[in-house]
């Protein structure tokens, strides 16, 4: 529903991560963009319907995303902050027939897409029975919180319910952030973002993958790889070399992609959470972006000295990856790039859901699952690394023109092999990891063929990492 035009209003220009998803979902296909919500479940039981609404209309008047709608205004992108919008949250009274209800209940509100203009970027079912609220079905779009934010707002939200003012913080908020991006102030951050990237285009990376349209579907193939055990052996690499597990995956995963493209660089464009300074790590919006990193693969050299670059690599994308990215985009105009596909054409990004520790005892058995329909648009090459209940899992989406399923399956089997190498002996080349395909894996780290492949019957992996359904 459009937002009435007599709504008390402040208008802004968006921030840089505003305007990064903006773009972003912008060039989904059109009936695609429900792939860019975010769900959450929130249990109310034991609270009363007034209870509920307060604390539910606390949390909207305490952040501005959940007040917040785009327009294009003589094609201008801007943003509208609403004093007091009708909160769009739908009254349900019904009696829960089974356990599963709340999840069905969010799955079908996320299946909705958000309007790119003039509306509220997200919706709610409150569901009671005979008076007594039992949950809250959420869907959120990414134009407006990202998934940190969707857990920081559960959090609030709790001690709102509990009568206490929430710890997290308010501020800066986005049309604050989009104001300081703009001031001569943080001139030198923004001629550092664009001198960065020229430097990136300049460099014309090696593996040359096809890109994808703006709006348009194509056949895309996708399986996961459930281990405990991978992530225990991240995290001693990374322990070993003074890096970070995040570091180790980017480093072994950019190696059995190279070897598949027989590629000697590689661009992984990283998922920023931009979440650095502490000043920022509970802010309720929206701050990822993507910022590529090029690294160079050097058969003979060892996995150590590999992974050690590709974490500095890492770290100095990380440095530029807030930036202007419609800046961007007329940079990358003079190298024949004209949309956001183009710029971003293999995505990396991990996720770590818990504080749950790892067990270096454990040796469950390791799982592939191929999702029986892919995201069927985007990238040619989408790696997705969360870890949550101490289990690590990638989940690999790639073009089957570019991936056939053996090959797909073939880089995820690398990926468990390069790890083990790098953990057992750090010296090895890539040459020996790249040598060593087929050679026999544990089956906490790799499952044994054919056993503990699966068709996963669920509905993506963003779905199940965060959705916080309950059990009435």
């Amino acid at each position: 529903m459009a937002m009435e035009e007599t709504t008390v209003f402040i208008e802004a220009p968006l921030s840089f991560g505003q305007l990064y998803s903006w773009r972003e979902i912008d060039a989904y296909p059109v009936d695609g963009k429900q792939e860019a919500n975010l769900p959450a479940t929130w249990d109310l039981r034991g609270f009363s319907l007034e209870q509920v609404q307060l604390a539910l209309s606390r949390l909207v008047q305490r952040h501005e995303p959940l007040r917040t709608t785009y327009h294009l205004l003589d094609g201008v992108l801007a943003q509208r902050i609403h004093a007091d919008p009708p909160a769009p949250v739908e009254l349900v009274d019904r009696v829960i027939t089974d356990a599963e209800e709340p999840d069905r209940s969010t799955a079908e509100l996320i299946g909705v897409a958000f309007a790119m203009t003039d509306q509220l970027c997200w919706r709610a079912v409150l569901v009671s029975t005979q008076g007594a609220p039992m949950y809250l079905s959420l869907s959120f779009s990414h134009l407006i919180l990202d998934v940190w934010s969707v857990l920081e707002l559960r959090a609030q939200f709790s001690e709102l319910l509990a009568g206490a003012e929430p710890a997290g913080p308010v501020g800066p908020t986005p049309r604050e952030e989009a104001g300081k991006q703009s001031q001569d102030s943080a001139a030198g951050r923004r001629a550092g973002a664009e001198r960065y990237w020229r430097q990136l285009l300049a460099a014309q990376p090696a593996d040359q993958l096809p890109s994808l349209a703006s709006g348009v579907r194509q056949d895309r193939i996708q399986a996961t790889l459930h281990s405990h055990r991978l992530g225990v052996l991240a995290a001693e690499v990374a322990k070993t070399l003074g890096v970070t597990p995040p570091a180790v995956l980017l480093a072994i995963i950019a190696a059995a992609l190279a070897e598949h493209l027989d590629a000697e660089r590689i661009t992984m464009s990283l998922m920023s959470s931009n979440r650095f300074a502490v000043a920022h790590r509970r802010l309720v919006t929206t701050r990822n972006q993507l910022i590529p990193a090029l690294l160079h693969l050097e058969p003979g050299g060892s996995l150590a000295e590999h992974i050690t670059k590709a974490h500095w690599a890492g770290a100095k994308a990380y440095r530029y990856g807030s930036y202007d990215l419609d800046q961007v985009l007329a940079i990358a105009a003079d190298s024949g790039i004209d949309d956001f596909n183009s710029l971003f054409r293999c995505w990396f990004n991990y996720l770590q859901l818990d504080a749950e520790p790892l067990e270096p005892a454990r040796r469950t058995p390791a799982e592939l699952v191929w999702e029986p329909l892919a995201r069927q648009f985007g990238q040619p090459i989408d790696v997705r690394v969360t870890v949550r209940g101490g289990r690590t899992s990638i989940a690999l989406r790639a073009d089957p023109q570019i991936m056939p399923a053996d090959a797909l399956t073939g880089v995820l089997r690398t990926v468990s092999q390069g790890v083990a190498l790098a953990a057992w002996n750090p010296a090895s080349s890539l040459s020996e990891l790249w040598g060593s395909r087929g050679a026999e894996l544990p089956a906490a780290l790799f499952p044994p063929e054919p056993g503990q492949t699966k068709i996963s019957a669920g509905a993506g992996w963003l779905r199940k990492a965060v959705g916080l359904a309950v059990r009435p």
